[in-house]
């Protein structure tokens, strides 16, 4: 190769190389920014309807009642969350924790169990069928949107079988009441065992082997069963700890309304879902993470609360978490792009 092809392959490569970089330095500085962008507009909307509706937004009761009624979505978040990492979906969380709180009041209210037998029942049942689930795609092989969807409208006519279609409010123990209406600390107890349920997530996630397997497993499954990762086990234990958490919420939902609605279940996958995909444009950018699941659930809560005290209409909230939902997947979907 001759001295002047030699000094142009060096230019090129050169050229190449800083262009790289500019790309590669662009491309941070953007993860950067969209890592906190989530909180500052979760910040944000806090100060606009705190000058806009001092008097109802910015008080303590607000405070309370939003930290009370968004601790259950965000536990029913964080359960979608962890088949999501895996790649995979599961549509079954809203109807696994309607049944959580049916067997919860019902198994007490009707079978006149204990109180702790009850809830203990309920916990185990909604991980049993995350492990049916788990079985589904795992050992089956069927595709998880159709496996989960089967088994939430299973679940959903099952509901609507144990409770004729009717609400159980009769004979329900004050007790269940008792657990929502109580503070440690100062902390509203729902608000408590969101935190616990969070940091337990997170730390695992983030700081144990069991969580790096997860990602891994999420960022290709060939790539992990070559690398020796038992696959097949791990979308077990994603599901089945859906479906503990599922279990956990509609233990904490039973508590709250102080009643079994068989319809209330459902109505959490939506915003679930959309807490979780718009929690992935935050912190851990195009990840899907605890932390901005979190800020997800209380930035949409804000908006919404926000909203309705300004005078919005009641619909308002099911149209807002379906803006959000498309909004956070093609963010999403951008931003994984962004990474690779």
């Amino acid at each position: 190769m001759s001295t002047q092809q030699t000094d142009a392959r060096r230019v090129q490569t050169a050229g190449i190389t800083e262009g790289a970089g500019v790309t590669a330095s662009h491309t941070s500085r953007g993860h950067a920014l969209a890592r906190f962008a989530l909180p500052s507009i979760f910040l944000a909307l806090i100060v606009i309807f705190s000058i806009l509706r001092p008097e109802t937004f910015a008080t303590s009761d607000n405070l309370r009642t939003t930290l009370i009624t968004q601790s259950v979505l965000a536990v029913v978040a964080i359960a979608v969350l962890l088949p999501l990492i895996i790649g995979e979906f599961d549509l079954s969380v809203g109807a696994n924790l309607g049944l959580g709180v049916i067997l919860t009041t019902g198994l007490s209210a009707k079978q006149g169990l204990p109180l702790g037998v009850a809830a203990t029942i309920a916990v185990l049942s909604c991980t049993g069928v995350g492990l049916i689930n788990g079985f589904f795609v795992a050992r089956i092989g069927i595709n998880a949107f159709i496996a989960t969807l089967g088994t939430g409208t299973v679940l959903s006519g099952a509901v609507l079988w144990y409770t004729d279609a009717r609400v159980i409010s009769e004979n329900v123990p004050t007790t269940l009441v008792d657990l929502s209406s109580q503070d440690v600390l100062g902390v509203p107890t729902p608000a408590l065992a969101m935190f616990l349920v969070a940091l337990v997530v997170w730390y695992v996630l983030e700081h144990t082997p069991l969580g790096r397997y997860c990602f891994a497993v999420g960022g290709s499954k060939d790539a992990a069963r070559l690398s020796g990762l038992n696959v097949s086990r791990l979308t077990f234990v994603a599901f089945m700890t859906s479906g503990f958490l599922a279990g956990i919420g509609g233990l904490m939902a039973a508590s709250q309304l102080g009643s079994g609605n068989p319809d209330v279940g459902p109505s959490y996958l939506l915003p679930a879902f959309a807490a979780a995909f718009l929690g992935a444009t935050a912190i851990r950018v195009g990840s899907f993470n605890v932390l901005g699941t979190l800020f997800a659930v209380f930035t949409i809560a804000v908006g919404i609360t926000g909203l309705q005290l300004m005078g919005a209409p009641f619909y308002i909230e099911p149209i807002f978490n379906g803006l959000m939902l498309l909004i956070a997947v093609v963010a999403t979907r951008y931003l994984q792009r962004e990474r690779v």
